[in-house]
């Protein structure tokens, strides 16, 4: 009898358990890869943050400590009338460019408008009659929040939130709404982890909900944003 070829090749059955395995395999990792991604994501947004703070910190120094002023709504970060002021971001321009990609969180929906999403902490010195806030007026310099991400889905233009302006905001600022909004109180998160949080000293943190031990709206005292607005004005730095 003739000796036969040797069988080198692989059955049907052996390339299906191969798929099956591999499909598992993927199956494993894909959640991973995701989980490493969006952690990727959040500490990208806390560099666009601290980037943010930076100059901040930069304005007020060349500002006799004052931070940018808030001013309501802007569409453009230098209105074409040149008797109105530019918004906060406009304001930062010679540190930071307000076209820069640092204003917009990897984390959010990609749009072609590009849109901003931090903000410019205002409701304290919105309550006291004041349209921007002094470095030394703040005592809490490691819980007050100065930007964050921007969450209230009614200051962002439908699909991508409520807002029937279909618009971006270059000033935006949390005067008249809360900006950074949690589940509780119809916000949502921007990160797996929460909403990243940039604070006086410049730290930033992420919160999976508002912590009154660890974020305040008041320079001087432990207050949220609805705190502050119920307070109303006070005498801690107000003129």
């Amino acid at each position: 009898m003739r000796r036969g070829r040797p069988h080198n090749g692989f059955s049907l059955v052996e390339l299906i358990v191969v798929i099956g395995v591999i499909g598992v395999l993927i199956a494993m990792l894909l959640p991973a890869l995701r989980v490493v991604r969006e952690n990727a994501q959040r500490i990208k947004c806390q560099a666009n943050l601290r980037q943010i703070g930076f100059a901040l910190q930069m304005y007020a120094n060349s500002n006799k400590g004052w931070l940018p002023s808030w001013s309501g709504w802007h569409s453009t970060a230098f209105p074409a009338d040149s008797s109105q002021e530019p918004s906060w971001c406009g304001k930062l321009a010679d540190w930071l460019s307000p076209d820069s990609a640092v204003y917009q969180c990897p984390s959010f929906p990609q749009d072609p408008m590009k849109l901003h999403n931090y903000f410019i902490e205002a409701v304290w010195a919105n309550a006291n009659g004041m349209h921007a806030t002094k470095l030394s007026d703040i005592r809490h310099s490691s819980e007050f929040l100065l930007s964050g991400d921007m969450t209230q889905p009614a200051l962002y233009p439908a699909p991508l939130g409520t807002s029937s302006t279909q618009t971006d905001d270059y000033d935006r600022d949390d005067a008249g709404m809360a900006c950074l909004c949690f589940a509780d109180d119809g916000g949502f998160l921007m990160h797996r982890g929460g909403n990243n949080v940039l604070f006086t000293d410049l730290h930033v943190d992420t919160f999976a909900e508002f912590d009154p031990a660890r974020i305040t709206f008041h320079p001087t005292r432990m207050l949220s944003w609805s705190g502050v607005t119920a307070a109303g004005a006070d005498q801690s730095g107000a003129q």
